[in-house]
């Protein structure tokens, strides 16, 4: 069987910790909120349980997503996977956490816009044709 998925909606509860592993890679933590609304007896909509998670991205991702969110922003996410994995605490005792690793994460525009800027890496092919032409913009 195959470990579950995230996709959705979400609430970011705390503000993004980044981490940088020993070779470089960042490492970006979120604390995410879902709840489900649902009807009361009378009819009227409440906010249901709320569920809570971890979600990580990994890489230029992480520092990118970084600069564009904060604690109490609405992000997508789509198609995280579960990751479990073990460690030892501070006192020896040996723990398990879950968390969702996600590839793509986006700020939701549900509540308000939100503007991206690209940012070119030297390396990709954009970023050699443009060197090698002197542009400083995309052309198109």
């Amino acid at each position: 069987m195959a470990l579950p998925t995230l996709s959705g909606e979400f609430g970011v509860v705390s503000d993004p910790e980044i981490t940088f592993s020993t070779n470089g890679n960042a490492r970006l933590k979120l604390r995410v909120i879902a709840k489900d609304r649902k009807r009361d007896t009378n009819g009227n909509w409440t906010d249901g349980d709320p569920w809570f998670g971890d979600v990580v991205v990994w890489g230029k991702t992480a520092e990118y997503l970084c600069d564009s969110i904060a604690k109490g922003d609405s992000i997508v996410i789509a198609n995280a996977k579960a990751e479990q994995h073990k460690y030892t605490d501070k006192d020896g005792i040996e723990k398990t956490s879950s968390s969702f690793v996600a590839e793509s994460v986006g700020v939701s525009t549900r509540w308000g816009s939100a503007k991206t800027q690209r940012v070119l890496d030297t390396q990709s092919a954009i970023g050699t044709a443009l060197d090698s032409l002197g542009a400083t913009e995309v052309p198109f």
